[in-house]
């Protein structure tokens, strides 16, 4: 199930796996354009999600910003926005998406 919000790394290309855990309704970041979101796993108990990306060297790739969205399976999301799982909490469907936000200023 791997995915990217931006572009993907390259064949062969060597990335450092984080492992994110989101815990509220948005999770907004910072990561490297070339990216893979590899695993996906919601504990549909506490209602998180845990979410591993590889990330390229920040050298060799521009920064992005993404956000991640827990939400109710049926909420509207926007045309940009990626499905990464489906899960239950509390007896409801929700879901994890997705967004890639744009490319990090160098004024910040």
């Amino acid at each position: 199930m791997a995915t990217t919000l931006c572009v993907p790394p390259r064949p062969g290309e060597l990335c450092a796996p984080v492992t994110v855990e989101l815990a509220g309704p948005q999770t907004f970041l910072e990561i490297t354009s070339r990216h893979r979101i590899t695993d996906v796993v919601p504990d549909e108990e506490r209602g998180t999600v845990a979410m591993t990306i590889e990330l390229t060297d920040p050298a060799e790739s521009r920064s992005v910003h993404v956000r991640f969205d827990l939400q109710p399976a049926d909420a509207e999301v926007g045309p940009r926005s990626r499905l990464l799982a489906r899960y239950t909490h509390a007896g409801r469907p929700m879901a994890a998406y997705g967004t890639y936000l744009g490319v990090v200023s160098d004024e910040n």
